[in-house]
């Protein structure tokens, strides 16, 4: 299993990939929404959690949580 730590790392870095940030723009407590994600990058959300740690991620994940964060 991976450490909260390396999975932050991931996501983060992903993140960062896919919409031209640094990591230090982005803390655990900020808000996914305040990243203006579009569903492709939710899409690459899912896709990672399945790929690198077994977990399945949904759509309805993201829209019943508005207030989900990085961390």
């Amino acid at each position: 299993m991976e450490n909260y730590q390396q999975v932050y790392d991931t996501v983060t870095e992903m993140i960062c990939d896919a919409k031209d940030l640094e990591m230090a723009d982005l803390a655990p407590e900020m808000p996914l929404h305040q990243l203006k994600l579009d569903s492709l990058d939710y899409v690459e959300l899912m896709v990672l959690a399945k790929r690198e740690f077994g977990a399945t991620l949904t759509a309805e994940m993201f829209i019943n949580q508005p207030t989900m964060t990085l961390g």
